[in-house]
């Protein structure tokens, strides 16, 4: 009996071994996550002519809030630096 006892543990031990192992493997093997074809200018601009729900996953604001907070900022006269133009800068800062 004792011996019987001692081979299941013994299994059990392999079992959770194996499923260790197997779990660090895969947790190890790196999933793309950013694989959006688009970037910086033609993303901001995906954003607000896309899918209108799109914007409020991305930037968490709907497409009308961000549109009401880039007409202050060029009414204040900031403008489009080094490259970046002011909606994308207003995209960077909500992402």
């Amino acid at each position: 009996q004792q011996i019987s006892f001692l081979i299941v543990t013994l299994q059990t031990v392999i079992q959770l071994a194996i499923l260790v192992i197997n779990d660090r493997v895969i947790s190890s093997t790196p999933i793309p996550y950013h694989t959006f074809i688009l970037s910086g200018h033609g993303w901001v601009m995906w954003l607000l002519h896309g899918h209108p729900d799109q914007n409020q996953s991305e930037l968490g604001v709907q497409r009308h809030i961000f549109l009401r907070l880039i007409k202050p900022l060029w009414r204040h006269h900031y403008t489009n630096w080094r490259h970046v133009n002011l909606e994308d800068q207003l995209a960077i800062f909500l992402y």
